[in-house]
């Protein structure tokens, strides 16, 4: 583990990718506690979509659908969406697309309606096969800073 992850200070640090999902929950436990949580959501749901033994090529935090905050994993074989359940308990989701099913995939970054945004700039457009014609998928609140790896990454995966 420690060739896989540098910490930087008590709140950040530097995965080496990839990763699998079993290191990536040793890293978490580098984490503050009330962000680790977030992450053992996401751990959950994707132990129920992941193969044991599948690399993770990036994590990221994301909107992957307009209402629901979570996050996009990179996998070996398929592209995954974590989203995290409201309610009293919690817990999250995870959605699989093969990358077979995706045609491009392209980005943009946004500007605030007032300048500085509270939130992350960094928007990810994918276009999906469907069985007529295709189907296009807005992920928003990715990190401006981290949206050109993300997109390499990805672009990468579907060569």
């Amino acid at each position: 583990m420690a060739s896989k992850y540098t910490k930087l200070d008590e709140r950040f640090g530097v995965i080496d990718f990839p990763v699998t999902l079993v290191e990536m929950v040793n890293i978490s436990k580098e984490l503050p506690k009330t962000e680790r949580k977030f992450y053992e959501y996401a751990f959950d749901a994707l132990k129920k979509v992941m193969k044991k033994d599948e690399k993770i090529y990036a994590f990221e935090v994301a909107d992957p659908k307009l209402t629901k905050t979570g996050f996009i994993v990179v996998g070996e074989h398929n592209l995954y969406f974590v989203m995290m359940k409201g309610g009293l308990f919690g817990g999250a989701e995870a959605e699989t697309v093969k990358y077979k099913d995706i045609k491009s995939v392209d980005f943009d970054i946004i500007q605030g309606p007032f300048g500085v945004s509270l939130m992350n700039t960094g928007i990810l457009y994918l276009e999906m096969k469907k069985m007529f014609g295709s189907k296009k998928r807005t992920v928003r609140n990715i990190p401006d800073y981290n949206i050109d790896a993300l997109l390499k990454v990805v672009r990468d995966r579907l060569k």
